[in-house]
């Protein structure tokens, strides 16, 4: 199965699309489809406590290309 990477970073400003990473993890799932699905998921949980206003997220398959990014709580593709 595939590797794919979700990476949380923090904004360099607010509102910003760019800023330093800080987590990442990595996961396998049987396409892109899943794998962002999966995502989505556990990015919107209370678990995971996303600050949205602070950071945002990303999925890259294993050669590092963005696949998702979710700016405020929403997927922008």
């Amino acid at each position: 199965m595939p590797i794919f990477v979700c990476k949380r970073y923090r904004r360099s400003a607010a509102g910003a699309a760019t800023g330093s990473l800080t987590d990442e993890w990595s996961f396998s799932a049987a396409s892109a489809m899943e794998a962002e699905a999966k995502m989505r998921r556990e990015l919107l949980t209370p678990m995971w406590e996303m600050d949205w206003k602070n950071y945002f997220a990303t999925l890259e398959n294993e050669d590092g290309q963005v696949l998702a990014q979710w700016l405020h709580g929403l997927l922008h593709a």
